[in-house]
């Protein structure tokens, strides 16, 4: 590779059953069923329990105790990923198909709706779902000032300026 400043030589064929070619067609990949099963995946999803146990030295079970683990939080790029397709490729669609842009939309919605109970409810870091809200739904900390100024104006005496009439 050093003869060719670090260039694959001319007519390399790695990889080339995977390599995108020019007009690639992957946005008509598009099925209408991507938009169900869209909703489908951001579907609330119950909590998952496993089992902290214990054994007693001779490898019977002294104690079994469930741990909820909270659900895994939907995300349009692992919904994408399960497809075959990008996020980006998501956002094309949404251009395109007019009932996947609303599936999308209903989706996103979705998602705001997990991310709000799970953040109250505590299943998710705090962090991680400010994060979340504030960079993928354009939620914020609302802080409100007070801008109301006070003044006093003093017009003077209560007499009458007879030059000024």
């Amino acid at each position: 590779m050093s003869e060719n400043n670090g260039q694959f030589p001319k007519g390399n064929t790695t990889g080339e059953s995977t390599r995108f070619k020019l007009g690639n067609k992957i946005a008509e990949k598009y099925c209408e069923k991507y938009a169900d099963m869209l909703v489908a995946y951001f579907q609330e999803r119950p909590p998952e329990y496993v089992y902290k146990r214990s054994y007693y030295k001779d490898g019977t079970l002294k104690s079994e105790e469930p741990i909820m683990m909270p659900p895994k939080f939907p995300t349009f790029e692992l919904f994408a990923a399960s497809i075959g397709v990008t996020h980006k490729t998501l956002l094309n669609w949404c251009e395109k198909h007019p009932r996947f842009s609303a599936a999308y939309a209903i989706a996103k919605n979705m998602q705001l709706g997990i991310g709000k109970a799970g953040g109250i409810m505590k299943h998710y870091d705090s962090n991680f779902t400010k994060f979340v809200l504030s960079n993928d739904h354009g939620m914020s900390d609302k802080t409100t000032n007070d801008t109301t100024i006070t003044f006093s104006v003093d017009y003077g005496s209560d007499e009458i300026d007879e030059e000024s009439n």
